[in-house]
């Protein structure tokens, strides 16, 4: 237990210096928020819209599943319409958690990763890894809220069109960092809303500011801690 609290430490402390020293940002398929919660998810569904700029709008449904009680697979999949062309989007990504919040330590750490793709006329492939940090207060009753921050690195990789301007300057494969900031309310044991801010861009795009929003669902879902 004490060398997997000194390893959740060093992963957070890496994460931050990452997050605060890059210049340039990126987010999983695309450019929105995760709206994921430090927490181990045993069941949900979410159903997000997110706008940012020239990156259009996206909509993107997510599936959360819980494997054991440290660690969930999580899937999206949505279209976005940047102001060049519609997208598909669509991935997998995995949730370990690093931390458990207790009296001396009030905090929850993920660590995440993932696969994820953007396919259009341009198409991108994704590569994130990172961690969400957050702690979640009961308020009364089943209400609760859970603020987060997430900073995520991420591969990206032109997969097709890759030479979108007259000087046929390749887009090629780029080392991009994300950052959310957000927070769920748990309005009851089954319905929650989730909200966040994300600051990046995708493979060589401007950093530019998103918000996303989103509906939770968690269908028998067992009472949370």
């Amino acid at each position: 237990m004490h060398t997997r609290s000194l390893f959740a430490k060093a992963v957070a402390v890496a994460c931050a210096a990452v997050a605060f020293g890059a210049s340039a940002a990126s987010a999983q398929a695309w450019h929105y928020p995760t709206l994921q919660t430090p927490q181990i998810s045993t069941r949900d569904f979410t159903f997000l819209v997110a706008g940012g700029g020239d990156y259009g709008t996206s909509a993107v449904a997510q599936w959360r599943e819980g494997i054991t009680p440290d660690f969930m697979a999580n899937f999206d999949v949505g279209v976005a319409t940047p102001t060049d062309n519609t997208k598909f989007l669509a991935g997998a990504g995995l949730g370990y958690s690093l931390m458990r919040s207790t009296q001396q330590t009030p905090i929850d750490l993920l660590l995440t990763g993932g696969l994820y793709g953007a396919f259009g006329s341009q198409s991108f492939i994704r590569i994130p890894i990172g961690v969400v940090a957050g702690h979640r207060f009961p308020l009364a009753g089943s209400l609760a809220l859970t603020p987060f921050v997430s900073p995520r690195l991420s591969v990206d990789v032109c997969a097709s069109e890759c030479h979108p301007n007259p000087n046929f300057e390749s887009i090629g494969t780029n080392l991009k960092l994300d950052f959310d900031i957000g927070a769920g309310l748990d309005v009851t044991s089954s319905i929650g809303i989730r909200a966040a801010l994300t600051i990046g861009g995708v493979s060589s795009g401007d950093s530019q500011t998103a918000f996303g929003i989103g509906l939770t669902y968690r269908p028998n879902m067992a009472p949370r801690r």
